[in-house]
């Protein structure tokens, strides 16, 4: 017959091992619910652009790094041409809950049906 301590033992094995699984399934669930709720997030912060209104949304001065303003008004976009430099705005607002930053934009200019 074996005696109480070796069965004790075992069953501290067994228990500890029981706690192992059950805490290993926990970390496993816990870090997919955590994925979840940072995608979850992630589309709230999404940030969406689109026209300004027309009459409605204020005037807009905006500079670009050459210290060359520009204006334009709600719903309107605006293109200057000062010594050979075109300055193009649009008059955009976010409708997102994101913040959306325009950068710049790059444009060449191609011959029609070339690619």
């Amino acid at each position: 017959m074996a005696d109480w301590g070796t069965i004790s033992s075992l069953a501290t094995g067994a228990g500890t091992l029981v706690l192992a699984v059950a805490t290993f399934a926990a970390v496993r669930s816990s870090n997919r619910s955590a994925r979840i709720a940072e995608l979850a997030l992630q589309e709230q912060r999404r940030p969406l652009l689109a026209g300004s209104r027309l009459s409605i949304d204020p005037e807009q001065k905006i500079m670009f790094v050459d210290q060359h303003w520009v204006h334009v008004s709600g719903g309107y976009a605006a293109v200057e041409n000062v010594d050979g430099v075109i300055y193009l705005v649009m008059s955009l607002r976010n409708v997102g809950s994101g913040i959306a930053v325009c950068n710049r934009s790059a444009r060449s200019a191609r011959s029609p049906g070339s690619r």
